[in-house]
């Protein structure tokens, strides 16, 4: 894609308008030239409005979809036959699908920030729930509202600062994490309680955005965030009982995994579970975590219902010629795995989300790259045509896009450093084949009290822990040689 900056246009257009208005010279001057700059600026004016449109043409209208604590297999078009998602599936298969996407964090407020910022946790500030940014971090928005795009947030917002602060120019949000109904949200600045369910009126706000943005002759960003499937403030997924209905709990599955000891795990998860909302929800028991499987199924489906009316919107409008829509979850979700219902862990169920994307000129693809959250900022600034900060963690998958020979990442560190959940601090490097893991005392970092290592072919449960067998030392000295890198190019920064 050609970068077409708007900066020349810019200063002629304010050069003519001070000019005409008289801002930097004489009164004399002006009286005795009005005439001719007026005359001056007719002439120049097809070509100012030659340049705008040339600035706009080759940008095209992104939507990103961010819903919540949606597991990679929670939708239908990833392999499983008990997801009920038909809008999400429908639109999955008109896209290029990547099926080995991750986050570098597997919490809201993380995994939120490095895919605004494209850069890690550490780096930006935020590694806790609700952490702000730091100050000098530029979001998306900012970067795409200089460029021209007219942005818009919809949906859960989960870091400090508000939206408008981060470069959105429209804003309907609601904090953290509560009711579906009910919920008080801020809606252009006017805090409302709306009795209908937050992720509906999210939506159709939503909605509202695209259809008045594509009226404006100028590109638009929509960032919207789903609450669903993420359970409300009582810890349950409160969905309708006839959409509950619709699943068969007895056929729920449950993980092989699910009565792990945890024997070849750190200590400290074994008392971490005993805490956890797996105890609560009836762990060992089978049926209790079919049950808490069906809640899950049941709002990630009424989810995709609310979903669907946006992408109606999309088809309605004819926006697909020059629009690309992202769909991708902050973080996986555990479902007994390990005997865990939670997130944050560095395991697979936790890591791994899905990812689409769709817009022109898009083969309907599965694509094995190592794709991450923190690739999405680059990308994005890339299809505006923006020049990419070096200060990115993340790397543009426009090139992947397009179809490009790419010698794309073999491998990236996860970075575990919250607390949350009485988590211990991990840095964990994660391929294809493998999944590595240093477990630290504390958030210092200075001591290492565990190391995992799963083949990740032969051992996708993630029971067998290789640590000590001499044919994986050579592997596991090219993931500390990863760490390590990590720790001195982005930990020091």
């Amino acid at each position: 894609m050609t970068k077409i900056y708007p900066a020349g246009s810019f200063i002629l257009g304010e050069f003519i308008r001070n000019v005409i208005a008289g801002d930097w010279i004489s009164t004399y001057f002006m009286k005795k030239y009005k005439l001719l700059l007026f005359i001056g600026g007719l002439v120049f004016l097809p070509f100012l409005i030659g340049a705008k449109s040339e600035v706009y043409e080759n940008k095209p209208n992104i939507i990103f979809i961010y819903t919540d604590d949606l597991r990679y297999d929670g939708v239908g078009f990833n392999g499983n036959p008990q997801a009920l998602t038909p809008m999400v599936d429908r639109m999955a298969k008109k896209s290029l699908r990547f099926n080995q996407a991750n986050v570098v964090f597997s919490l809201c407020s993380p995994s939120r920030a490095s895919l605004l910022t494209g850069r890690y946790g550490s780096a930006n500030g935020v590694l806790e729930l609700g952490s702000d940014l730091n100050g000098n971090e530029l979001s998306i928005a900012q970067y795409l509202k200089e460029a021209g795009y007219h942005t818009g947030m919809s949906g859960k917002w989960h870091i400090g600062k508000t939206p408008v602060a981060a470069g959105f120019d429209f804003s309907v949000f609601f904090r953290s994490n509560g009711t579906y109904y009910g919920r008080t949200i801020n809606d252009e600045g006017n805090v409302l309680k709306v009795e209908k369910h937050c992720d509906l009126y999210c939506v159709e706000r939503s909605i509202d955005f695209i259809n008045d943005a594509a009226k404006k002759d100028e590109p638009f960003f929509l960032f919207h965030n789903t609450q669903l499937p993420h359970m409300n403030g009582e810890l349950i997924w409160d969905a309708r009982q006839e959409t509950k209905d619709r699943f068969n709990v007895a056929a729920m599955p449950v993980p092989e995994s699910h009565l792990d000891d945890l024997s070849n795990k750190p200590e400290y998860l074994r008392s971490v579970r005993n805490l956890s909302q797996a105890k609560v929800y009836g762990y060992p028991d089978k049926k209790a975590i079919q049950e808490h499987t069906r809640d899950y199924y049941a709002v990630i489906t009424e989810m995709d219902e609310y979903l669907g009316l946006l992408f109606k919107t999309i088809e309605d409008l004819g926006l697909k010629e020059n629009t690309y829509v992202f769909f991708m979850s902050d973080n996986g979700w555990m479902l007994g795995e390990h005997g865990f219902t939670s997130k944050v862990l560095p395991y697979r169920p936790s890591t791994k989300v899905p990812l689409f994307v769709m817009g022109p000129n898009l083969e309907p693809t599965d694509l094995d790259h190592l794709v991450l959250n923190i690739d999405m900022a680059p990308t994005l600034l890339d299809m505006a045509g923006i020049s990419l900060p070096d200060n990115l963690h993340g790397r543009s998958i426009w090139p992947l896009m397009n179809g490009d020979q790419v010698d794309w990442r073999k491998a990236f560190v996860y970075e575990g450093l919250g607390t949350y959940g009485g988590a211990l601090p991990n840095l964990t490097v994660i391929n294809q084949y493998f999944r590595y893991i240093e477990t630290f005392e504390n958030s210092r970092l200075e001591k290492v009290v565990f190391r995992e290592f799963y083949d990740q072919k032969t051992d996708p449960l993630e029971l067998i822990n290789l640590i000590g067998s001499e044919k994986v030392m050579s592997k596991v000295s090219e993931a500390q040689k990863l760490i390590s890198e990590h720790r001195k190019t982005v930990l020091q920064q």
